[in-house]
């Protein structure tokens, strides 16, 4: 019984670490630093130029990113690009979590360090 307990609470243990070592959705964030960071900057420092509200609208509202973007070829081929497309709810989700007022500070990790923008 007592193997039983260990196992259970070493399983559980381990499943909480790797749910806390993850402070943001790392596939948003290497899309964006992959799509956007040559115009925008760092993904963090992308996202917090503006607050929540404002992300819904720009992504929610019908073309709203295109004429936005409008004159910007390489903005638009990233829009349109399926990596854009097939996330755009995680980018969103991630834009969100990270935004102006949201309170999320992110410091140096493995994929972030720095704001270069």
């Amino acid at each position: 019984m007592r193997k039983i307990i260990t196992s259970f609470l070493l399983i559980f243990g381990m499943i909480s670490y790797t749910y806390a070592a993850e402070k943001y959705d790392t596939k948003a964030f290497r899309t964006v630093a992959k799509l956007c960071t040559s115009c925008h900057g760092t993904p963090f420092y992308m996202a917090k130029q503006i607050d929540d509200d404002d992300w819904e609208f720009y992504f929610n509202t019908k073309d709203k990113l295109e004429k936005l973007h409008k004159g910007k070829p390489k903005a638009l081929a990233s829009l349109k690009n399926s990596l854009f497309k097939n996330r755009k709810k995680r980018l969103l989700k991630f834009f969100i979590d990270n935004s102006k007022f949201s309170g999320a500070v992110n410091g140096c990790d493995a994929n972030f360090c720095g704001t270069n923008h």
